[in-house]
């Protein structure tokens, strides 16, 4: 009797899935535990190496952020120092070749009012080249003829040398 009741217990265990199978095993509570604990740990693991990645992320990004206020300080001062009024008069007198203005030479300039001047397209056009016109060089017609012609100067300061 012993013997078929095992072997009906073995064919039903044949016909039974492995899924089945397999959790009827004695050891499967056992291995499931074992399983879960283990992921826990991988997953524990990889948010401790992840927290530490960023933790030295977040400190390289804090010292540059330490370098850049630095060099943001030291070029504030250094646009302070050279605005200065007396470093801008020194410049216009020393390498534009620009004079102190006296009172009696001082002018000021008053825009006119719109409604004087008629508005005209031709009219602004004119105005607009003329103050172009203004700073153009001017050139003699002898200059022109004898070819000597002399490079614009637009910074003094500057070491190179312009072409001749």
């Amino acid at each position: 009797m012993a013997r078929s009741v095992r072997k009906f217990k073995e064919t039903v265990e044949m016909r039974s899935t492995w899924l089945q199978r397999l959790r009827s095993h004695r050891s499967f509570p056992m291995v499931v535990i074992a399983l879960a604990l283990l992921a826990a740990a991988c997953v524990h693991v990889w948010q401790r190496v992840m927290v530490i990645e960023l933790a030295k992320e977040v400190a390289t990004l804090r010292g540059e952020n330490r370098s850049l206020v630095d060099d943001t300080r030291k070029l504030r001062s250094e646009i302070v120092a050279l605005s200065m009024a007396t470093r801008i008069e020194r410049y216009a007198v020393d390498s534009l070749g620009l004079q102190p203005v006296t009172a009696d030479r001082l002018l000021t300039l008053v825009k006119e009012s719109e409604k004087d001047i008629p508005y005209d397209e031709l009219t602004v056009m004119f105005s607009s080249i003329k103050r172009i016109a203004d700073y153009l060089p001017v050139l003699t017609e002898a200059e022109a003829t004898a070819r000597d012609l002399r490079p614009i100067k637009f910074d003094t300061v500057s070491n190179e040398e312009t072409p001749q």
